[in-house]
This record gives structure tokens, sequence and C-alpha cells, in this order.
């Protein structure tokens, strides 16, 4: 496993499932975008469903993965989470997270823009928001649905980057203290937190995109914004 530490982040390459018990109760925000196996349940792309091969239709992945997170004792016991679907996996996921939290609902990401599928082609993500009692709260009157435009292809350097400006819509409203982000990807919530000067703990088993979160988050420590929101998205 590899640690690196930037500024007030701490970044580890390697299996999250490993690494969260690992770390103790150590953040009280979690926002978050696993990879989406609705993939597999759906008929979508013939490479697709070579990928999923003997998983095809089956959902439980999802399950095992976010009680993976909520179970490894990683997050503080008053703490808000974000966790990034799609009607699939939202399906799947609302009814483990019920019983878990007080307060349960969605957020809906508008794009403002056509991604993919079919017969009815994808224009938004959901969010779910979990909040336990006694976490931070968001303040102001924040609408349910949020209007950014996503990160372009001429300059996306990770399949499913999200905009950092979206990240720091969603979090900048409360008082949390340390971020975490056990799927990584590219470091979008670690470059979101560094600009909003909170610490941040990413987990990513990717090297390659573990390397390009290093170099976001580094370019967001120097202030350096080429490397962090690429000025690619428009808040409408």
């Amino acid at each position: 496993m590899r640690i690196e530490r930037i500024g007030t982040a701490t970044l580890y390459c390697g299996d999250c499932m490993e690494v969260l018990p690992t770390l103790g109760p150590v953040a009280d925000l979690l926002i978050t975008d696993p990879p989406y196996a609705a993939a597999a349940a759906t008929v979508v792309t013939g490479r697709a469903r070579e990928k999923w091969g003997g998983n095809w239709g089956d959902m439980s992945l999802v399950s095992m993965m976010a009680r993976g997170v909520f179970d490894s004792g990683a997050l503080a016991p008053e703490h808000q989470a974000y966790w990034f679907c799609d009607h699939l996996i939202h399906a799947c996921l609302v009814p483990m997270l019920f019983g878990r939290y007080p307060l349960l609902q969605t957020v809906v990401w508008d794009k403002d823009a056509l991604g993919m599928g079919a017969h009815y082609r994808k224009q938004t993500e959901l969010v779910l928001y979990a909040r336990t009692p006694g976490a931070a709260v968001v303040t102001g009157c924040k609408r349910d649905v949020v209007r950014i435009k996503p990160v372009s292809g001429a300059v996306r350097q990770h399949p499913a980057e999200k905009p950092v400006e979206l990240i720091e819509h969603l979090v900048a409203d409360s008082a949390w203290t340390c971020a975490l982000d056990p799927f990584m990807g590219s470091g979008t919530a670690g470059v979101a937190a560094v600009r909003m000067g909170r610490p941040f703990i990413g987990i990513e088993i990717d090297p390659g995109h573990f390397d390009l979160a290093c170099r976001r988050i580094e370019a967001a420590v120097r202030g350096d914004p080429t490397q962090t929101s690429l000025f690619a998205t428009e808040a409408a």
C-alpha cells in the first residue's frame, strides 16, 4: 500500500475495504462516487455484459461496498454522508440506509446535457444524503436539484470525473472538519476539500487514478487552478 501526504490531505493507494478499518473514526463527512455497478443489472452494451460476467444482474455488490464503508468505523459517530448513484443503486441503498439514518434525502444533479443511454438518455445523477443526530447541519435553504455542467470530454481526465464546483456546492454550507472519499478516483473531493481549507482522506485502488488524484490535489495546494477544475464547468 502506498501513502501520500499532500498538505492536509492523506491519500492511500489500496483497497478501501482493507484501509478503512485501520483508520479509526477520522471523518465527519463522507462524500464518494463509487463505481456504478448498475450496469450489471441493465442491458446496456455487450461490453458491460462481458465486464460483469457472472455478476450480470446481481446488485449485491452495491450493498457489499456500502456496508464495508458504513461499518468500517472510519466515520465519526456524528457525520454526514453523500453517496453518488443512479436510479438502480438508489433503489438498492435506500432500504439499507433507511434504518441507519433518521435523515435520508435525495439530491438530483441536473447536468443540463445528455449523457449515455438509450430511449430516455440520462441527464441526471442522484446523490443520497444522510445525516446522523448531532452532525453538522446544512445551513440556508438549498434546493434538491443542482444544475451544474459536467466536466467537458475535451478536458476530462477520469471517465466519471465530477465537477469540483458540484462537490463544493454540496458540502460548503456545513461545519464538517474532515472529509473521506473511499473511492477517490481523480481526487475531485480532495481538490474541493483543499480549496475549502479542510483535511481530506482519500483511498483509490487504481494506481493510475491515484497518481492523477495526487497531481490534482498538489495543484490545489499550490493554488493552481489549471489542474483542479480545469474551468470545465459552468454553474447554471
